[in-house]
């Protein structure tokens, strides 16, 4: 069975505590994409690693600029502070004791500002004996020669030199490639070959930075489309009490507005939330490096700075729901003055049009002002933040430096560490707030991914057989959602095959709903519809469906050419002649089956009229069909229900804005078309209930009567008022 009456039209609703982690969920429509996807993330990684290099080239700039020393000397002198956890300095040609670590051996008896003059008994320049100590790899004991600060006395210690670890020893075989002396030449070459490099990397940056950002986009749009096509699929299954009691307008808001937010919500997943935080990461690793007691900040700041990045995004989205839910409304209100503008002018009604317009709009306002609020402020509270903790890392590091604990160029590469690592936290708060904003959107886009189908397993259930003897209504029973009057109240009724039905009866009689169940727009609280014993809920829809033509009340023209709206009543045509139009220079050989399009046109007395248009079939009527007039796009309907050639016809009348003209070529188009079929027709005027095999009267959702004109005339008071009013209509 598909679904009852009373659940069809399940409301999109918004679940209490949704995931804000929707973005795991999109993944699974990114995964045809992922080709696209890896190669990105590769190059946002490369991108936030030249990040860091830029930062990191600061630090031998400096050293260049500011220090005396050639950068393969300073090299040497890391390595050789490493190897015996001293810090060292040189003044005068002479090398000095800056500092003592912990782990150096004999501590006790040397002293801060001692000279080093020697290294196993060898007395050289402070270069050669750097040099000498640096290419060392061996782990074992090293005699050094010092001497006194204050009364310059020599001595001699043994210590225990580490070994060379692996970056320094890739350190020292790049500057091996540099020139060696600490003259200006050596140095200029020097810096020139650096930032020859940090710039051949940057443009390298670039270069990945705009592919990155490109494939990501791209994967992005796929990924949206995939979901759109995912949500189209998923809407057009929903039944047709849905849209009966719901409307349009919210979905479409959800297809146009909502899905921007989700492309732009993905653009910054898969690019900031990668490249950022990898940003800060790498500049911290480099201002690890270079001094370890960085990472104090950064534990003091990190979790304040979370904690209100995770407060201003639950601000934003919350506000962004409410936001896109107000978009909705004001399409549908727009649609609705649109739609009616004849009404609206006709009672004077553009002001309070206007106003209403208005309270929509305000109310979206608000939405967006709390949005830009949020925003505007999380901005400024996380520089804030940044330059706190800036001030006092700086105040720190100038501590250590006046301490003569850390060089002038290790305090200025530090303080471009702390400004590197703080600038990609910050343009994360408004990243996380973008996030917020397309998670919102994502809850409306997957309560519409997540609403029940109408029939979810009917692709599995047996094709239902062509009729062959007859239709029959069993006790059925039905109440529209929220209506507490069934509009049909145990209904029987059988229509044989080839058989001609009109149904008559008042307003709200339940005419049209119990047509609208035989096509299955909605299925039965109680009771059965059988095809030929059959019961059709047991079969699939699109074989029931593909028996039967429809003709609506609301005559449906498309926004689309003349041609494509006759050919929407086959489905293998369309496609084709859309393909056609889609690639003009291929072979398409099916003449003879759009003839079937003009054929169907004539049959419904629709030719004449649509060859003197501009384009003759191929003209655009434009949405609804608003170059038409009723009686046209009424022929055309029929012309489409005409080229189905189903052999049940339904036929929901609608004359009453048709010139006379019309209504007699609509009149007898349907009539040839009728013979040898199966129609069941909701007639508004007696002159094509007359033409019918049987007539059943209607009343209250039950049938009163049925029979030929010639008994009901007789014997069925509602049918006599009918028929009297109407001819008192046709008289006037």
């Amino acid at each position: 069975m598909g679904i009852k009456g009373p659940s069809v039209t399940r409301g999109i609703t918004t679940k209490k505590g949704s995931s804000p982690f929707h973005f795991l969920r999109v993944l699974r429509y990114s995964k045809p994409y992922m080709r696209y996807l890896y190669p990105a993330l590769v190059c946002v990684v490369f991108v936030a690693l030249t990040y860091s290099i830029n930062i990191m080239a600061l630090l031998p700039t400096i050293k260049i600029i500011a220090g005396e020393q050639g950068i393969p000397t300073w090299v040497h002198e890391t390595i050789v502070e490493e190897r015996l956890d001293l810090d060292l300095g040189e003044d005068g040609g002479v090398i000095f004791i800056v500092r003592i670590g912990d782990d150096f051996a004999s501590r006790e008896e040397v002293r801060r500002r001692d000279h080093l003059v020697e290294v196993e008994g060898r007395r050289d320049t402070p270069k050669a004996l750097m040099h000498a100590l640096a290419h060392d790899d061996g782990d074992g004991p090293v005699r050094l020669g010092l001497v006194r600060a204050d009364d310059q006395r020599p001595y001699e210690v043994v210590v225990t030199a580490k070994p060379v670890s692996a970056p320094m020893r890739l350190a020292r075989e790049v500057v091996s490639w540099l020139p060696q002396g600490d003259d200006k030449s050596a140095k200029m070459t020097t810096l020139s070959i650096i930032l020859g490099v940090v710039l051949f990397i940057g443009l390298v940056g670039a270069v990945c930075r705009f592919f990155g950002e490109y494939l990501i986009s791209l994967v992005a749009g796929r990924t949206v489309v995939a979901m759109r096509r995912r949500m189209y699929e998923r809407v057009l299954k929903l039944p047709v009490a849905h849209y009966s009691v719901h409307g349009v307008s919210d979905l479409v808001s959800r297809f146009v507005q909502d899905s921007q937010d989700v492309y732009r919500g993905l653009n910054f997943v898969f690019a900031k939330s990668l490249r950022e935080p990898l940003k800060a990461i790498f500049v911290f690793i480099v201002a690890l490096v270079i001094d370890w007691r960085i990472t104090l900040i950064a534990v003091i700041s990190a979790p304040l700075a979370g904690l209100l990045i995770r407060k201003f995004g639950r601000l934003i989205r919350k506000a962004n729901k409410r936001l896109l839910e107000n978009y909705g409304r004001m399409l549908a209100s727009l649609e609705g003055a649109m739609t009616g503008i004849r009404v609206v002018k006709g009672y004077a009604m553009e002001q309070y049009e206007r106003r209403h317009l208005f309270t929509v709009d305000q109310q979206i306002l608000k939405q967006q002002l709390k949005i830009a609020r949020t925003e505007a402020m999380s901005s400024p509270i996380f520089e804030t933040i940044g330059r706190i903790a800036a001030t006092i890392a700086i105040l720190y590091f100038a501590h250590l430096m006046f301490e003569d604990q850390m060089t002038f160029a290790k305090f200025g590469t530090l303080g471009a560490c702390m400004a590197g690592m703080f600038d990609p936290v910050r343009k994360m708060s408004s990243f996380y707030n973008r996030i917020q904003r397309a998670n919102a959107a994502l809850d409306r886009v997957f309560e519409v991914l997540e609403m029940p189908e109408h029939e979810p397993n009917d692709h599995k259930k047996p094709a239902l057989a062509p009729l062959q003897n007859e239709i029959e209504f069993r006790n059925v029973m039905f109440t529209y959602p929220g209506s507490d009057r069934p509009a049909l109240n145990g209904v029987s009724l059988v229509v044989k095959r080839g058989e001609r039905v009109a149904f008559v009866g008042p307003n709200g009689s339940g005419k049209t709903t119990l047509l609208s169940l035989l096509i299955r727009f909605f299925d039965p609280d109680e009771g059965q519809l059988l095809f030929d014993g059959r019961d059709a809920s047991e079969h699939s829809l699109s074989s029931l469906r593909r028996q039967m033509s429809l003709i609506t009340q609301d005559t449906v023209i498309f926004a689309d050419t003349i041609a494509n709206n006759v050919a929407y009543g086959d489905d293998r045509l369309l496609r084709r002649i859309v393909l056609k139009k889609r690639h003009p220079d291929r072979n398409y050989h099916f003449d003879s089956e759009e003839q079937r399009i003009v054929d169907a046109a004539k049959a419904a007395h629709a030719d004449d009229f649509i060859r003197q248009k501009p384009d003759g079939y191929n003209t655009y009527v434009g949405e609804h069909g608003i170059t038409l007039s009723g009686g046209q796009k009424q022929r055309i309907a029929i012309a489409r229900a005409i080229l189905r050639n189903a052999p049940i016809f339904i036929f929901d009348e609608a004359t009453s804005q048709i010139d006379a003209e019309s209504e007699q070529k609509i009149h007898d188009a349907v009539e040839k078309f009728l013979q040898g079929r199966t129609a069941l027709i909701i007639a508004h005027r007696f002159s094509t209930i007359l033409q019918a095999d049987r007539i059943v009267v209607m009343d209250q959702g039950r049938i009163v009567d049925s029979g030929p004109h010639s008994e009901l005339i007789k014997r069925c008071e509602l049918y006599q008022s009918l028929y009297g009013s109407q001819i008192i209509k046709d008289e006037n």
